[in-house]
């Protein structure tokens, strides 16, 4: 605890002399040399970009699995209907 308060204090004594810490985080003080700024529209449009490529992208596999698993299920049907003619049964 008495850390703690020793810490406090050291912070308090590093204040410049008549700024209070109203002051402070009211105050703007910009960043030299901070070119690096981005539209909101422009960021806007690259998130909504963003989000339709991986729409398409999971609509796209989803496709292609679900194409898949329809071959897939129509051999399994072939077969079936070969078992059942193999053995005498028919189709039903």
């Amino acid at each position: 605890m008495n850390s703690l308060h020793s810490l406090f204090a050291n912070a308090a004594l590093q204040q410049p002399t008549g700024t209070t810490t109203d002051d402070r985080a009211q105050a703007f003080r910009p960043v030299e040399g901070g070119n690096e700024l981005q539209s909101g529209e422009k960021l806007l449009v690259e998130a909504y970009a963003a989000i339709w490529l991986i729409i398409f992208a999971l609509v796209f596999l989803s496709w292609r699995r679900q194409k898949q698993i329809d071959r897939r299920i129509d051999a399994l049907e072939a077969a079936l209907r070969r078992a059942r003619a193999d053995s005498g049964q028919g189709t039903t």
